[in-house]
Parts: C-alpha cells; structure tokens; sequence
C-alpha cells in the first residue's frame, strides 16, 4: 500500500514539475483550459510508466 501512495505522490509531483517546466505543449483540445487538464493527465501517465518500476525496484533493495 505504502508503494502505491509513494508512487502516486511522485507521479503527482513530477507530473505538475514536467507540466510546469515544459507546459500544454499536446494540442488535446481546442478548449485552453480543459487542454492544461488533460496535458497534466498525460503527463502524469508518460511519468506513471517511470516512477512505478523505480519505486519498486528501489522498495526491493530495502
């Protein structure tokens, strides 16, 4: 349990770092609002792919 709430919360915070630093940059929708939304969620995605394999690779090592 404590490996997916760890791996959420980096999700999460490396999501809204790369959305920051990089910006909407997916053209999803046309609406500039609702495109922030969903470039946020694709980042979150794109970052699910690898920060899950890092958590748990590193829970392993403990």
């Amino acid at each position: 349990m404590a490996a997916v709430v760890l791996t959420l919360t980096l999700c999460v915070i490396f999501a809204g770092g790369t959305w920051l630093m990089v910006g909407a940059r997916l053209p999803l929708d046309a609406d500039p609002r609702q495109n922030d939304i969903l470039n946020l969620f694709a980042y979150a995605g794109i970052t699910l792919v690898v920060v899950l394999p890092f958590v748990f690779f590193v829970i392993e090592q403990l």
